[in-house]
């Protein structure tokens, strides 16, 4: 399988250092998708809104 995947751009660094994520890994399991969730948390603030309803 030879899909290229681009990398995820935009997020937010951590401890000075840029953070790049791709996911032409093949079969590895990261949890990369928490990366991509925290910065839309951080972006959207939905925990924050949903905290307000309750």
């Amino acid at each position: 399988m030879n899909d290229l995947t681009l990398p995820l751009s935009g997020l937010s660094s951590v401890g000075g250092k840029s953070v790049v994520a791709r996911f032409d890994g093949g079969m590895l399991s990261s949890d990369s998708g928490v990366l991509a969730l925290a910065e839309v948390e951080k972006r959207l603030r939905v925990a924050d809104r949903l905290a307000r309803c309750i």
